[in-house]
């Protein structure tokens, strides 16, 4: 009886083990559901920012697609008209994420209100690499080629500072994401992360490569 008791008591381990992975793994879904769906929403709603923003300033037949807006034929227009175009999506976006922020604050850590603020605030995930890499850059005496960005091409059309306004959108990210961490529960951080950032950018997979041509090519 005695040599069979250790055996007994080496199973019980295993079996919780099992019941914990089976538990997070539920509790990372809803995180990530929120995201998978969130993410392609947030999208098409950054880009129509611009389509209605192109129609303001008077484009006649702005086209919107999946990842882009195409204003049409050329209008005559003033640079300031054109930055206004290219700053309505992030406008729009930090708009959606400072949403989910609120929600967060005033209805608790849900996670499709944390999922809001993160899948809109990943929009601006490009800034970060390009301004660490342009500070870089600028310190050796040099400058980058201009990128494509909403942000820079809204900085430089009115003639203002396109790298300053990438800036801004990095510093934007980290307050969202620091914001997001501080109001998730402590006991559920680390399952809540894994189902934010991983159901981000699923979404941004699953509708760039696949819905979004088939839905708005």
């Amino acid at each position: 009886m005695s040599a069979e008791t250790p055996v007994a008591a080496d199973r019980f381990p295993r079996a919780d083990t099992g019941a914990r992975s089976t538990g997070a793994s539920a509790s990372v879904r809803p995180w990530a559901l929120w995201c998978l769906v969130l993410a392609p929403v947030t999208i098409v709603l950054h880009e129509s920012g611009h389509l209605l923003a192109a129609y303001a300033v008077g484009f006649p037949s702005p086209t919107l697609h999946f990842s882009s807006v195409d204003p049409g034929p050329s209008v005559a227009l003033p640079p300031s008209a054109m930055g206004l175009v290219a700053l309505a999506g992030p406008i729009v976006s930090a708009l959606l994420a400072l949403l989910g922020c609120t929600l967060m604050a005033r209805v608790g850590p849900l996670p499709w209100a944390a999922a809001l603020a993160v899948c809109a605030a990943s929009r601006f995930v490009v800034s970060v690499p390009y301004t660490l890499g342009s500070l870089v850059v600028r310190a050796l005496g040099k400058q980058l080629a201009p990128p494509v960005f909403d942000e820079y091409q809204a900085g430089t059309a009115p003639g203002v500072s396109g790298d300053g306004l990438l800036a801004i959108s990095a510093l934007l990210l980290a307050a969202v994401l620091w914001w997001v961490g501080r109001r998730l529960p402590r006991d559920t951080t680390r399952v809540a992360w894994a189902g934010l950032l991983g159901g981000t950018a699923v979404g941004w997979a699953v509708w760039m490569l696949g819905l979004g041509p088939l839905l708005l090519p």
